[in-house]
């Protein structure tokens, strides 16, 4: 067969694949019933950090709002709040955007007051051999790139696998 067909045909199926799985993920993103994102039974409308593995959110869920705790562990329902008062908040907070606009120019923007520049003092690196750590070993020692380390390894699983007589 020639190989121009060949590889055609590899790129028409490879197509058609791909063209399958856009459609099923944007069926799989309508979700059920063919709605939206605005048909959303559960909605995050708005979240705060706490610490790394902590925050607090406000979840809209059908017609109430919720305040939940979020840990990598667990959510924990902390309280309820009125759903048209969450929203006015979070409408007021959030200044009305128009669709896509250019962003104005650095210069629009005010100009901080000049501060003055910290005395540079050049940076100097000591030399190996000054460093105390280091002294006397190879730059890979250590490592995974290290031939040492690899003839470490081979030498305890030899000890692992060998048998004792």
């Amino acid at each position: 067969m020639n190989t121009v067909a060949v590889v055609g045909r590899l790129l028409l199926s490879l197509a058609f694949v791909l063209g399958l799985m856009w459609l099923i993920a944007r069926r799989v993103k309508r979700g059920p019933g063919g709605r939206g994102r605005g048909g959303r039974i559960i909605d995050v409308l708005s979240r705060q950090q706490l610490s790394r593995s902590a925050s607090v959110a406000v979840v809209r869920v059908m017609d109430q709002a919720l305040i939940v705790g979020v840990t990598d562990g667990q959510i924990t329902v902390l309280g309820e709040t009125d759903l048209q008062a969450a929203e006015a908040s979070l409408q007021a907070a959030e200044p009305a955007r128009p669709a896509r606009t250019l962003r104005p120019a650095r210069a629009a923007r005010p100009a901080r007051p000049a501060r003055p520049e910290p005395a540079r003092v050049p940076r100097t690196r000591p030399e190996p051999a000054e460093r105390p750590e280091r002294a006397g070993r190879p730059a890979l020692a250590g490592s995974a790139l290290s031939l040492s380390t690899w003839k470490q390894t081979v030498e305890s699983l030899r000890d692992l696998t060998a048998r004792k007589t």
